[in-house]
């Protein structure tokens, strides 16, 4: 009986890629705390504020008894995804990597700029030996002993090029670099996705197949071939013919090699959209509803407008009324929601909900 409801799933899934209709959006859904760190109880004694941490402050076997506990809290919630473990969410791994100072706060994890000029991000490159580096792989590598096949070992939260440059540099920094030293900009961009997908490749050699695919990180969305999704946050702090002049090329370089992409979006930076549409190798567009953002029903036009193309995942503090807008107003045709559920029993009444509001 697991085997023929793993097989449903798995049919849901294709069906999904393939853009095939369904009866109700696939639904996963992100549990306990808005705050992606603190799920983890183990990391409460590195949450301290302005905390340096350096990687081996993290010890991995701490952890294992929080991805141990989500993995079960998951699969009581009857959702459609495959509860995916990454390594700890709350660390900017690309920031660290490239030599950014880590430090804590009481919910998150931030980091320090770490290059003073432009010239300085001549010098950056990805070093596969980086205490970063192995800390990550450790993860990787306890997480599929864990797992012993029970669940899908995939990428965390990894930035963009904008978001890794912007720390390095810092923010304002980059945008007058931009201008000042284009080109260096430009190829920083480049080099810092390039070491992104070197350490996404070392991961999946490092990892197995999953119910014969592989699945997306904190989404828990299952894919048939290998999957790797990424985001541009700060491109809200440029303008649409930057984001095109700049980061659109090495945007679409991300989806090279993958057959199964993804890219996070906030409505701040809804002028992106139609930049990312023209990327063909890119599958989905992931939107949030952002607290204090616009509301669901504002957001209908932009959906329809990715689900005309691409796979839509939207991800929020998602309840019943929107639920009920969503399911109304789009196509039911890649479409998949990622909830945020304050508990377990919130989670199950709201898949209760999407499976009434389906056979209506």
């Amino acid at each position: 009986m697991q085997q023929e409801a793993a097989d449903r799933r798995i049919a849901r899934h294709h069906a999904f890629w393939e853009r095939k209709p369904l009866d109700q959006p696939l639904v996963s859904f992100q549990l306990n705390d808005y705050f992606i760190a603190n799920r983890m109880h183990a990391s409460a004694e590195l949450r301290i504020d302005k905390k340096k941490i350096e990687p081996e402050m993290i010890v991995v076997d701490r952890f294992l008894d929080d991805y141990e506990r989500m993995y079960h809290e998951a699969c009581a919630t009857g959702q459609d995804g495959f509860w995916v473990a990454e390594p700890f969410n709350g660390i900017p791994w690309m920031e660290a990597i490239f030599g950014c100072d880590i430090y804590g706060t009481r919910n998150s994890f931030v980091s320090g700029h770490c290059i003073d000029s432009p010239e300085g991000l001549k010098n950056i490159g990805f070093d596969p030996d980086n205490a970063w580096v192995r800390k990550y792989l450790e993860f990787v590598d306890k997480l599929g002993k864990l797992s012993a096949g029970r669940f899908p070992i995939g990428q965390p939260i990894m930035r963009g090029a904008s978001d890794i440059v912007g720390a390095l540099l810092g923010q304002t920094e980059m945008v007058f670099a931009i201008y000042e030293e284009p080109e260096i900009v430009r190829e920083a961009y480049f080099k810092v996705l390039d070491g992104f997908k070197r350490l996404i490749g070392m991961q999946f050699e490092r990892t197995s197949r999953f119910l014969g695919g592989y699945s997306m990180g904190l989404y828990d969305v299952w894919c048939p071939e290998k999957c790797i999704w990424f985001q541009e946050d700060l491109s809200a702090l440029l303008s649409p013919q930057i984001y095109t002049d700049f980061l659109l090329g090495p945007d679409a370089s991300v989806c090279d090699g993958y057959a199964y992409t993804a890219v996070h979006v906030h409505p701040a930076s809804f002028f992106i959209v139609d930049s990312l549409l023209q990327i063909d190798r890119l599958k989905a567009i992931q939107i949030n509803k952002d607290v204090g953002g616009p509301s669901v029903a504002e957001m209908i036009p932009v959906f329809r407008k990715v689900l005309a193309q691409k796979n839509l995942i939207v991800f929020g503090d998602l309840d019943e009324a929107e639920i009920d807008c969503l399911m109304g107003e789009l196509p039911r045709v890649g479409l998949f929601l990622n909830i945020f559920a304050p508990s377990v029993e919130r989670a199950a009444q709201l898949m209760d909900h999407v499976a009434r509001k389906s056979a209506i």
